[in-house]
């Protein structure tokens, strides 16, 4: 197996890898930090693991994820109708900010992670991969689908005591996608990518030289 080198993002020093398939956590020699982590079958979990999340943000979108009952009168509420109930009430920033953090933001990084890691899965490098990793990184301070989740549970401790909250569909798929995205985050490495990526133009400057 090919011998890869790798920079210490701390200390700039040049690391040999003798073993870079080998499963397990890679340090710097030199300082200590940590370089990278090889997990075996990260792009077969990753893409199951959108494709999964991408069917549970359809669900969750489209079912109701509440029923409030009091008084005789029922009312349902989903994302996109609470969504439009803000703007109705002229509460701009708040409408966009649940907009783009519970919805757009989330569905774009799962689309991502689908077409990155579905085009691996199958054999091939997408080709601005390069720019698919940089935006990922990006959108991750964005995705607050756990935040929403902890409002959404306050807001019903605090409406219980004022009717009947039945939780609905969408509620368990927001619940179940949040969980699962969790997971497809803590064993993402981009390295593997990058790998590839590096693999690629080698190839190509190969064949423009050959």
């Amino acid at each position: 197996m090919r011998v890869h080198y790798h920079i210490c993002h701390e200390c700039d020093e040049i690391c040999k890898i003798s073993t870079p398939g080998r499963p397990g956590r890679y340090k710097c020699p030199n300082c200590g930090a940590k370089l990278y982590t090889y997990k075996p079958g990260m792009v077969e979990k990753l893409y199951a693991y959108n494709l999964a999340a991408l069917f549970l943000f359809i669900i969750a979108n489209y079912f109701p994820f509440l029923s409030f009952h009091v008084a005789g009168s029922s009312s349902h509420a989903n994302f996109a109708t609470s969504i439009f109930y803000l703007y109705q009430d002229e509460q701009w920033m708040m409408a966009t900010a649940i907009l783009l953090t519970t919805i757009v933001v989330p569905l774009f990084r799962i689309l991502l992670y689908c077409v990155l890691f579905g085009s691996l899965y199958h054999g091939y490098l997408p080709r601005y991969a390069t720019q698919m990793l940089k935006m990922l990184e990006n959108l991750l301070p964005w995705g607050m689908l756990d935040v929403l989740f902890l409002g959404i549970l306050v807001s019903i401790v605090k409406l219980v005591k004022m009717g009947t909250i039945i939780p609905g569909t969408s509620l368990w798929a927001f619940m179940l996608m949040v969980l699962i995205l969790a997971a497809a985050q803590s064993i993402f490495d981009p390295h593997q990518v990058w790998e590839r990526i590096g693999d690629r133009k080698r190839l190509e400057r190969e064949r423009a030289t050959a």
